[in-house]
């Protein structure tokens, strides 16, 4: 990747199609079952694990993030904790909502048959409903102000 600060190259995998095993795109035939390897194929293949690999990171960070929403809010009720509490749940609140809609923007209508994008976007599901009841049932109030 151009503009990158990384001293080593950056390493393309893929599933071989024969084997399944994953494979390096710079390799002319699999290490495991030697079928022969077509670049442009494993290119593709590449690019579409990388997009799917990202929604599962991403939808993750949603599921931690929906996680630590109701911590947050119960942390406003501590003593020393109050103010930690506060923010973090402010934040979460909002931009839970955001993350949830670039996720489905940017991966919810990949076509895959890759076993893991399902279990992503079941958890990108969950972290939308959440989302929207925390924003709209959970209100803080600060000093009169409903946050």
């Amino acid at each position: 990747m151009a503009g990158t600060l990384s001293l080593s190259p950056t390493v393309e995998v893929f599933p071989c199609p024969n084997c399944r095993e994953t494979i390096n795109t710079s390799v002319a035939q699999c290490p495991f079952c030697s079928a022969a390897i077509d670049r442009t194929v494993a290119q593709a293949s590449a690019a579409e694990t990388s997009k799917v690999s990202e929604a599962c990171s991403d939808a993750s960070y949603l599921k931690i993030m929906l996680g630590v929403l109701i911590p947050f809010g119960l942390a406003i009720f501590f003593p020393f904790l109050g103010l930690f509490g506060l923010l973090g749940f402010v934040f979460t609140k909002y931009s839970l909502p955001i993350m949830a809609i670039r996720w489905w923007a940017k991966y919810g209508r990949i076509k895959t048959a890759d076993p893991d994008y399902p279990t992503a976007r079941n958890t990108a599901i969950a972290a939308s409903v959440g989302s929207g009841l925390s924003f709209v049932f959970l209100h803080v109030n600060l000093f009169g102000l409903s946050l």
